[in-house]
C-alpha cells in the first residue's frame, strides 16, 4: 500500500466551480463519507492530488485531541465524480487489485480493532497524530472467502442506507418545490392570471384564486404571521427529572439545510435544563451562524434550549409550518432579525412575525396530504438507516475475527429490512 498526502489549497478559491475538496470534513469520525459537508475548489488540482468514485483516503491527523478523527477512513461515493486531497487527508494506493480488496480494505479500517489500533498509536497533545509507519504497520488479515461474502454484506448495507438517503432528498425537494410554487410564488394563481394551462389535477387546480389582490397574494387568502399557525411548546425539563435514556438533541446533531433530523444520542451526560419535544414537531437552531438547522423531531425528546421548538396549531398545517421555517426566505428573515453581538441569536418572539400568506383550509389540507406522506417517509428511512447502521456495527467485529456463519449474517440483515 502506498499513500499520497494532499497539500495546502488557497481559501480564496474554496466554493469555486471544481472537483470536491475531501478534507476532515468529509469523513465521519471512526469511518464514512460525511455528505453535504464538503466544498468544492477552483484552484490548482494535480493528478496525484485527485479523487475519483470508489477511491479511498484517509485523515492521519485530528482537529481536536479526543482522537475521534485518527485513522478514519472515507470512500469517494458515486454522486461525487471527483475531489481532491487537502493536506489534512492522505489517498490509498493499493498494491493489488483483487476484486473486493477495496472494499475489504475500507471496512476493516473502519472495526473496532483498527480503531483501537489507532487509539493506542497517537500522538501529540492539542492536534494528535497517527505516523505513516504506524498506519502501514497495521496488520490486514487474509482477504479469504469468508471475508469476502462479509464484505459484500456490508456494501449491500451501505448501498441500502446511501439509497434511503437519496431518497430522503428527493423527497424533501419535491415537497420544498410543491410549497414554494403554492404558497411563495403562487404559480396556480399567476398561471390562470395569465391564461395558461392547468399543470395540476382539476380539483387541486380550483383551489387556488384567480388573481391576486392589492397586496400581491392571491385573492380571498389572509395575510398574517408564524405564529397564526404555528405556537413554540417546547416545555423546560430540569437535569434531574430526565431519563438518561431519553432522546436528546443538540445543535451538534441538527441537519444543514434538510428537515432529515437522523441523529440523536442519549441524554446520560446532559447537565444541565432542557426543552422537551414530541415526535413531529419541528425543530430551529436559533444560534447565528445555525438558522440552517432544521429538522423535524424523529421521536420524542429533549433538545438544547439554543433550539426553537415548535408545532403547528392545526394538525392540518404541520407540513405547512415545516416547509415554511426550513425555507431559504425564512432562514434570510431570522438572519436579519437576529439580535446581539457576540453570539447573535433569533427568538420565537422574532421568529412569529415572520410574515405569512394563509391560503384557505380546502388548499392546506391538500399540502398536508401531499406532503406529509413525504415527510413520514423520510422518517421511516432514517428509522430503518439507524437500524441498518446497528446491524453493520454488529457484523464489523467479525470481519477480523471471522467468526461468523453468512447466512447468520444474512438473516441480520433481513430483520433490519
Amino acid at each position: 500500500m502506498t499513500l499520497v498526502r494532499g497539500t495546502t489549497y488557497k481559501g480564496a478559491l474554496v466554493g469555486a466551480p471544481g472537483p470536491a475538496l475531501l478534507g476532515l470534513g468529509s469523513i465521519v469520525p471512526g469511518g464514512g463519507f460525511r455528505a453535504n459537508s464538503y466544498k468544492t475548489y477552483g484552484g490548482e488540482c494535480p493528478d496525484k492530488l485527485m479523487l475519483y468514485p470508489g477511491d479511498l483516503y484517509v485523515s492521519l491527523k485530528g482537529a481536536t485531541k479526543d482522537g475521534e478523527m485518527i485513522g478514519s477512513i472515507a470512500r469517494v461515493p458515486a454522486e461525487v465524480p471527483s475531489g481532491r486531497l487537502t493536506q489534512d487527508t492522505v489517498k490509498l494506493l493499493l498494491d493489488g487489485n483483487e476484486h473486493g480488496f477495496p472494499s475489504y480494505i475500507y471496512w476493516l479500517l473502519r472495526t473496532p480493532h483498527y480503531r483501537a489500533y489507532c487509539a493506542g498509536r497517537a500522538t501529540g497533545s492539542a492536534v494528535v497524530a497517527l505516523s505513516r509507519e504506524d498506519f502501514l504497520s497495521y496488520p490486514v488479515p487474509d482477504f479469504n472467502c469468508v471475508r469476502r461474502e462479509v464484505t459484500e454484506l456490508l456494501d449491500a448495507i451501505e448501498s441500502k442506507i446511501e439509497l434511503n438517503q437519496r431518497m430522503n432528498e428527493t423527497l424533501e425537494a419535491m415537497a420544498r418545490a410543491i410549497f414554494k410554487d403554492w404558497f411563495v410564488d403562487f404559480g396556480p394563481t399567476r398561471a390562470k392570471m395569465e391564461d395558461r394551462a392547468p399543470y395540476l389535477a382539476p380539483d387541486i387546480w380550483a383551489l387556488f384564486p384567480d388573481r391576486l389582490d392589492d397586496d400581491a397574494k392571491p385573492k380571498g387568502w389572509l395575510g398574517g404571521a408564524l405564529s397564526d399557525v404555528a405556537a413554540a411548546t417546547g416545555s423546560s425539563i430540569a437535569p434531574g427529572s430526565i431519563d438518561p435514556d431519553t432522546p436528546y438533541i443538540g445543535l451538534e446533531h441538527m441537519p444543514r439545510k434538510s428537515i432529515a433530523l437522523s441523529e440523536w444520542e442519549g441524554a446520560d451526560k446532559v447537565t444541565s435544563g432542557k426543552l422537551s419535544f414530541q415526535k413531529g414537531d419541528t425543530l430551529f437552531g436559533k444560534l447565528r451562524p445555525y438558522f440552517h438547522k432544521v429538522g423535524i423531531a424523529p421521536v420524542n425528546g429533549i433538545c438544547s434550549t439554543d433550539i426553537v421548538v415548535m408545532r403547528a396549531r392545526r394538525a392540518i398545517a404541520s407540513a405547512f409550518v415545516t416547509s415554511i421555517v426550513s425555507s431559504n426566505e425564512f432562514v434570510n428573515f431570522t438572519d436579519r432579525t437576529s439580535g446581539g453581538t457576540k453570539m447573535p441569536r433569533t427568538s420565537w418572539t422574532m421568529m412569529a412575525a415572520y410574515p405569512v400568506t394563509i391560503p384557505h383550509e380546502t388548499a392546506l389540507t391538500v399540502f398536508e396530504e401531499t406532503a406529509a406522506p413525504m415527510f413520514a417517509r423520510i422518517s421511516s428511512n432514517i428509522h430503518e438507516n439507524r437500524t441498518l447502521a446497528a446491524t453493520r456495527d454488529l457484523l464489523l467485529p467479525k470481519l477480523t475475527s471471522g467468526e461468523i456463519r453468512i447466512r447468520d449474517a444474512e438473516a441480520m440483515i433481513a430483520d433490519a429490512a
